[in-house]
């Protein structure tokens, strides 16, 4: 008759089976862990805008996996940099460059503000432009006074497309100076 074995013994034998962990394994494994930690570590400094918690964690490890958890961290704030999102630059550009101290991402993300800045006229100028178009349509319905307090310039498709037409140079700009930023950094 055969010998009982425990749950345990059972999921010894399996494991053991399996055998250990080759070299490259426990790299990607240790890449991956890395990876999802600096991507952690970036969302929660995106959300509460603390360099020294940034610098605080990231002193919470040493060597390769600092270096890795640093690139994880560096890719996710880069990613987070969008034309929608301009209040959130400052805070983003200020943990990039906490973590890069090269001259060329202060350099590169002087040019992303000063893309920023120029979305940022060229979209107001398009509202105001929208917006008078919008009140001339009113008008014309012979809708005006305190009927009307502002427009809602994303309610016509046409509107939304102009602010779209005017937005995607834009962003393809911001691509190739994101791309620029995570070269610089080294990723």
């Amino acid at each position: 008759m055969g010998e009982i074995k425990s749950a345990w013994e059972i999921a010894q034998e399996k494991a053991n089976k399996l055998g250990e962990l080759t070299a490259e394994e426990r790299k990607k494994q240790r890449e991956n862990r890395c990876r999802l930690i600096g991507k952690t570590l970036a969302e929660k400094y995106i959300s509460q805008h603390d360099v020294r918690l940034l610098e605080a964690e990231l002193s919470k490890h040493s060597g390769q996996d600092k270096g890795l958890i640093s690139q994880a961290v560096l890719h996710r704030l880069v990613e987070g940099i969008d034309l929608e999102y301009s209040l959130k630059l400052d805070e983003i550009g200020q943990g990039i460059l906490s973590l890069s101290k090269a001259e060329a991402s202060a350099q590169i993300m002087d040019k992303i503000k000063e893309l920023f800045h120029e979305y940022r006229e060229a979209e107001n100028n398009e509202r105001r432009e929208i917006e008078r178009a919008g009140r001339e349509i009113l008008h014309q319905l012979r809708i005006s006074g305190t009927a009307i307090n502002q427009i809602n310039i994303r309610a016509k498709g046409e509107w939304q497309k102009r602010l779209n037409d005017l937005a995607r140079p834009l962003e393809e700009r911001l691509s190739s100076l994101k791309q620029e930023l995570l070269s610089s950094v080294g990723i």
